[in-house]
């Protein structure tokens, strides 16, 4: 027998630690298997999917209607022979049907409704990118607070409650999140809520409610792509998130709810990609209009939804990727981003998603297994040091927004020791201030020390968490 090396073991109790990466199950988001259940069905199986997921559309002045109802009905039935599982993604019809604590107690009966109705429907996905106007409003007050955080956590609360009061083995899965939003309440267009925002009000809410259950039991995602032209190791700028930035994804739901009756990542959470899609050029007479956005081709779309595929495989949070659609829209300003034409022949990216399903399936993760821990420090927080004699002078960075406390302090010190004095607000002389992300602020300090030995320091706190610190300390000079 081989003695293992601690290098050996490290890796092992990294895996472990991780869960079992390649865990995740792929399917479609997609509506045309009401109308179309044996097809869609069974396109969904030669993919080797096992998911495919249909909304259902809630509308206050007629709490009693369960939309399409005998079409889900025959679907919900037939997907076992496929070995397929159907969901529920949950829409409103406008987007402030659940302002109201009428309509709130409305949408709680009518879940219970849907939930008794489809008795084998385990996975209900909340009310759809609720940080867009499109789907939630108002997303912020007349002050510029966000209010579409605060509003939805109620939501929230009452899917999930009354779905576990319906069946204790519903699978309640959160908030649907759009991957981009502006944070801007006076914006010319598309008023709307990053989902690092977003995350952070919901979280607000939930503590001052104080309420001792979760929300949730796992989180929706709807990681797209800045541009149709990227691929998914492309990510965005904080404080959006794409398929390249589920760390972000995690830190920002931990930042959220940490201390809170809500599991995070770390308590085993888990993330459903259910949304995720990239256009196709739409060449004959079946489209009509014009293009959206700038198109990829073919291959190039089935080489991105291959390297979701394998990405999703390798990270132990990730518990489905869906692809929205299966089958393109005939519209050009519509959606092409199924792996079928619109006339339902198979696209040339339909055998490489396959392929990559496939080998996800069997093989697992192809690479190094995703390992994450919430952080403590800002991210990629950095200074730069200068000045001369009695005026000195920091530059503050980083990847997220954050405020910052910079002061000359005498050299020696701890860098604990210094963090706490630059906490203080009485102790020391700082200059404060905020930094943007990706900006570098420069503060300038004016010294009315003593002679002696010192250093600057800055102590830099996340907005969004500000119990999350880095210190940062320049080099030791003497002042005369």
């Amino acid at each position: 027998m081989k003695t293992l090396t601690a290098a050996t073991l490290c890796a092992l109790a990294a895996l472990l630690a991780s869960g079992s990466a390649g865990a995740a199950e792929y399917g479609v988001t997609e509506d045309l298997g009401k109308a179309s259940p044996a097809w869609i069905l069974q396109t969904v199986q030669d993919l080797g999917m096992t998911r495919n997921v249909v909304s259902l559309g809630f509308d206050p002045s007629g709490p009693g209607l369960l939309p399409q109802q005998d079409e889900i009905d025959a679907l919900v039935a037939l997907a076992p022979e496929y070995g397929v599982e159907i969901g529920i993604a949950v829409y409103q019809r406008r987007a402030g049907s659940l302002s109201t604590p009428a309509n709130l107690a409305a949408f709680s009966t009518w879940l219970g409704n849907a939930a008794r109705r489809w008795p084998t429907v385990r996975t209900w996905i909340a009310p759809n990118e609720p940080n867009q106007p499109r789907f939630w409003q108002p997303q912020f007050t007349a002050a510029c607070v966000n209010a579409s955080g605060r509003a939805y956590f109620r939501a929230q609360a009452t899917m999930y409650d009354a779905l576990k009061t319906a069946n204790a083995a519903n699978q309640v899965v959160g908030i649907a999140l759009s991957p981009r939003g502006n944070d801007n309440c006076r914006a010319a267009s598309n008023v709307s809520t990053s989902p690092v925002r977003f995350l952070q009000s919901i979280g607000a809410a939930m503590r001052a409610s104080r309420r001792n259950r979760p929300i949730m039991d796992a989180l929706s995602q709807h990681p797209y792509p800045l541009l149709n032209t990227q691929g998914p190791a492309v990510g965005y700028r904080w404080p959006n998130i794409g398929v390249a930035n589920m760390d972000r994804l995690k830190q920002a739901f931990w930042d959220a709810f940490g201390g809170t009756a809500q599991p995070t990542f770390e308590g085993g959470l888990q993330v459903y990609l259910d949304e995720l899609g990239w256009q196709t050029d739409s060449p004959g007479d079946v489209y009509e209009g014009l293009e959206n956005v700038p198109v990829i081709d073919e291959a190039t779309q089935g080489r991105y939804y291959a390297q979701a595929v394998r990405m999703a495989a390798c990270d132990p949070s990730v518990a489905a990727l869906n692809f929205f659609h299966l089958i393109g829209e005939d519209g050009r300003d519509r959606f092409q981003s199924g792996v079928l034409w619109a006339d339902g022949m198979r696209k040339d990216s339909f055998v490489p998603v396959q392929t990559a399903i496939l080998r996800a399936r069997d093989g697992g993760c192809a690479g190094l297994p995703v390992t994450w821990r919430h952080a403590t420090g800002v991210a990629k927080a950095r200074a730069s040091f200068g000045g001369r004699g009695r005026l000195r002078r920091v530059t503050v960075r980083a990847e997220e927004d954050a405020t910052y406390t910079a002061a000359v302090v005498p050299a020696g010190s701890t860098r604990t020791a210094i963090g706490r004095m630059l906490a203080s607000t009485s102790a020391l002389r700082g200059v404060r201030g905020t930094v943007k992300a990706y900006r570098a602020p420069v503060a300038r300090i004016p010294v009315s020390l003593g002679p002696g030995r010192y250093v600057t320091a800055v102590r830099v706190a996340a907005a969004t968490n500000p119990a999350r610190t880095t210190v940062l300390v320049g080099a030791p000079y003497t002042l005369r």
